[in-house]
């Protein structure tokens, strides 16, 4: 099967795309990480509109996937920073009652997140793990902002009768 026009971009413009991300990311790895989901992406459009300038465009995605990839590393450092202060804001260190304790929490919760229906299950995943916006998760699950809200308060709720019974 011959490869789209776009995928034939992407193998013509591969370099410049990873020094492109290299100069974006300042790091080799994660620029070629975001090379491949680029290439990946980009695989997974056959059969859609052709696109005019297939440099052009590959380019905008790859700024794009590198501005997602910076979002996350930011929210991980801003995450881990956050679990830091609160560690370090006068909590006595774990002890094994209180580990077992936090285990036997982590536990009752997995077991509650299994038990929502898959659609709700993943929804939740999305907007929490990965920080995707309501409307981002609608595109994804083919739903309406609304029904992924209702969704979202659903996981919360079943969350929280679990957490707090």
């Amino acid at each position: 099967m011959p490869e789209s026009p776009l995928v034939q971009a992407f193998r013509e413009n591969e370099r410049d795309l990873v020094q492109f991300l290299v100069a974006r990311l300042k790091s080799a790895f994660a620029a070629q990480d975001i090379a491949q989901e680029l290439y990946l992406k980009v695989a997974s459009l056959d059969g859609h509109e052709p696109v005019r300038n297939g440099r052009a465009y590959l380019f905008r995605m790859a700024a794009n996937l590198a501005i997602d990839h910076q979002r996350r590393e930011n929210r991980q450092v801003e995450l881990l920073a956050e679990a830091q202060a609160w560690l370090a804001d006068g909590q006595e260190p774990a002890t094994p009652e209180r580990t077992l304790i936090a285990r036997a929490e982590l536990r009752r919760l997995e077991r509650a997140l299994a038990e929502l229906p898959p659609t709700t299950r993943r929804i939740f995943h999305l907007s929490r793990f990965e920080e995707k916006s309501q409307r981002e998760i609608a595109a994804i699950v083919g739903l309406s902002p609304t029904a992924v809200f209702k969704h979202l308060r659903n996981a919360l709720d079943h969350l929280a009768k679990v957490r707090d019974p």
